[in-house]
């Protein structure tokens, strides 16, 4: 089963997930920005995405495992 984005980041921001509506709007006290459809921030980390996969946090590279995120940087997720 593919992760979504909103769970991946979770797991690798590691706060308490706050929803609105249909939208993740916080990661513990950081706020989640979105352009369109897709987060852009967590707080003042960017998020990148290549394709239709998120593909860099914060600068850090995201590694997947088939459908799941194996890694991010150095930190297993």
């Amino acid at each position: 089963m593919m992760m979504s984005d909103e769970e991946i980041l979770v797991a690798y921001f590691g706060g308490r997930p706050r929803w609105s509506g249909n939208k993740l709007d916080r990661i513990g006290d950081l706020r989640v920005h979105y352009s369109g459809a897709r987060i852009y921030k967590v707080g003042n980390a960017r998020i990148e995405y290549s394709g239709n996969k998120l593909y860099k946090v914060n600068g850090e590279r995201v590694q997947w495992s088939g459908s799941s995120v194996y890694k991010i940087g150095n930190r297993r997720i």
